[in-house]
């Protein structure tokens, strides 16, 4: 049965997302509109999270929402258990490994390329 986590848990699940990208606090902070001790508050549970927020913290985070909510130790992907049944094994793959890339800049590059090789398959 689902269990409504508390603050405290999605504040670890936050923090660990941040660091697992390389962003400070202030960095994330600053793409989500707020102090960085605003963001200290969310990820110690001292602080509400409204549907706003979540949502700019999963586009920053590049994750789904329920990512937040997810145990760590429950045995689903990153990319969220309903996402996953929409994705291949290659899409599931592209999605696992471009997480990994920390450095902003291959991302964009990557996702340039990826791009330009989509546009590429509609004129052929």
């Amino acid at each position: 049965m689902y269990r409504i986590k508390d603050r405290r848990f999605i504040g670890t699940r936050i923090r660990d997302r941040r660091k697992e990208l390389g962003f400070s606090q202030e960095r994330l902070a600053e793409a989500i509109g707020i102090t960085y001790q605003q963001l200290q508050r969310y990820e110690n549970g001292r602080g509400r999270l409204n549907t706003d927020r979540l949502q700019a913290l999963s586009e920053v985070l590049d994750v789904p929402i329920s990512y937040l909510f997810e145990d760590k130790g429950s045995g689903k992907s990153a990319i969220g258990e309903i996402d996953a049944m929409y994705l291949t094994q290659e899409e599931r793959e592209f999605v696992e490994i471009l997480r990994k890339i920390n450095d902003e800049e291959s991302r964009k590059g990557l996702k340039v390329f990826m791009k330009l090789a989509a546009e590429k398959k509609k004129r052929s």
